[in-house]
């Protein structure tokens, strides 16, 4: 009895050391072949000149007024690059046209002044065709788009379907046009898409956003795989935190000022797409997406994540004040 119930207890525990040689083996494979792909994309890739690499003449940003998009402008410019910038006709486009072409005397700039949340896209596609026509747009940078925050039900349908057009339709009629031409031509090139951190989880409270974003990323990496060898590099971005206009226009939501303070400076967008041009499809950039998406994606099973989001997000104080604000309207 006492040899039977000790090679059993053997049995069970070499059974538990077995599991967890397995599951510690799988994590191994799923995280270290990521944060070696992140250290190559971060270290290892050098900086790039796009306008050399693609024979390229001219670039299209959208959004590209302020933030981001601005940022990329500048970089782009910065390599000898000629640049489309699309983004609202507002008072930062038109600041934004006297800046850039003090800094930039000798490039070549274009405005599109235009609202990217058009359901149709006809309306922006003209003006862009109108500037376009006579040149060859090689890179084009999809970096418009914004968040709405509150509960879905809360937010206007308006507001909701402008926030998805805006962020996705856009990049896909701006990117269907311009690689049907590159490809009618033969012309090497790059599209990129800013997409965000924020679409590896569930995000209540800006639900659109998060899925938007995550469609950007999916969409990107197929799109990849479909023209590499037609020389049409794709690259999407997940930014750690960023100090732009994007906090401005996203509403007081405890968890965005938070990532505020962690923010970096546009810039470092920018360098990111040259060094990662057509040397990796997805690149996760800054220490906070690389960790987000390790403990969040990697060690955690995202159906699990979303249990744990359900169960937590009573507790959370902006569902709170959402809450009170709701019920003070029914009052």
């Amino acid at each position: 009895m006492a040899v039977f119930f000790s090679l059993s207890s053997l049995s069970h525990i070499w059974t538990m050391i077995s599991l967890t040689l397995v599951f510690f083996w799988i994590g191994f494979l799923s995280v270290v072949p990521y944060l070696a792909l992140c250290f190559y994309g971060a270290f290892v890739c050098k900086e790039q000149n796009l306008k050399k690499k693609y024979n390229a003449q001219w670039a299209l940003v959208t959004g590209g007024s302020s933030g981001i998009g601005a940022a990329i402008v500048r970089k782009l410019a910065s390599q000898g690059l000629n640049v489309v910038v699309v983004a609202l006709d507002d008072a930062l486009m038109a600041k934004f046209k006297d800046t850039i072409a003090e800094e930039f005397p000798n490039n070549q700039f274009r405005f599109v002044g235009c609202d990217l949340s058009d359901a149709e896209g006809q309306s922006y596609l003209d003006a862009v065709k109108q500037q376009t026509d006579d040149i060859d747009i090689q890179i084009l940078c999809n970096n418009a788009g914004f968040i709405s925050t509150g509960a879905f039900a809360d937010i206007t349908f308006k507001r909701n379907m402008a926030n998805y057009h805006t962020n996705v339709t856009a990049g896909l009629t701006l990117t269907h046009y311009f690689l049907n031409k590159m490809l009618d031509k033969g012309l090497k090139g790059l599209v990129t898409f800013t997409s965000s951190s924020a679409g590896f989880i569930p995000n209540p409270m800006s639900a659109l956003y998060s899925s938007t974003k995550i469609f950007l990323t999916t969409f990107a990496a197929s799109l990849a795989a479909e023209y590499t060898e037609d020389g049409i590099d794709v690259l999407v971005v997940h930014p750690s935190p960023i100090n732009s206009n994007f906090y401005s226009n996203a509403g007081k939501m405890s968890a965005l000022l938070s990532a505020q303070k962690l923010s970096s400076p546009p810039s470092v967008i920018a360098d990111t797409i040259c060094r990662n041009a057509g040397k990796v499809v997805v690149s996760d950039q800054g220490p906070i997406t690389v960790v987000m998406k390790v403990l969040l994606v990697k060690l955690l099973d995202w159906n699990v994540f979303t249990e744990i989001m359900k169960i937590a997000l009573p507790f959370n104080g902006d569902y709170k004040a959402m809450k009170l604000r709701r019920q003070a309207k029914q009052d």
